[in-house]
């Protein structure tokens, strides 16, 4: 298993991708920065960035925490993003290896459980593919000439 920055990862300006990284908090941190980073170089006004990334995060956040089991020593995640300039789409896929489960419960998490509805909020599709071998969360942004999304 790996750190996010242990593995080579593919960074160009098309996208980034990053496979069998650790399902852990302070590895999805490392590729939300590195997310921040390839998104500041993509012509996107500041308001279209920050949607990105936080649905973005939102995704990676909900594999580390439903997919696995607390500690689970092989949980793992594969991220991808890609941006098509020539079709003004910028495509966000997070997978994981594991299967659903409801996070811990106590009394701090009575106000959580609407991250899929964030994601869906932000973005211009999302599509989420539960299947035995893990979740698939799809996010796609259409985006017009000046960076911006047709998300209403």
């Amino acid at each position: 298993m790996s750190s996010a920055f242990d593995e080579p990862a593919s960074f160009t300006p098309e996208g980034i991708s990053h496979r069998g990284v650790r399902a852990d908090p302070s590895e999805i941190a490392l590729l939300r920065g590195t997310m921040r980073r390839w998104l500041a170089d993509l012509p996107l006004d500041d308001d279209r960035r920050q949607d990105i990334l936080l649905a973005s995060y939102e995704a990676l956040a909900n594999a580390v925490e439903h997919a696995y089991a607390p500690s689970d020593p092989d949980a793992t995640l594969d991220f991808e993003a890609t941006y098509h300039r020539a079709e003004g789409q910028l495509h966000v896929r997070v997978s994981d290896h594991g299967v659903w489960h409801d996070a811990q419960d106590d009394e701090s998490r009575r106000s959580r459980g609407h991250g899929l509805t964030l994601i869906r909020n932000l973005t211009t599709d999302m599509v989420v593919e539960r299947e035995p071998g893990g979740t698939v969360v799809d996010m796609r942004w259409s985006l017009d000439e000046k960076g911006t999304s047709d998300v209403v």
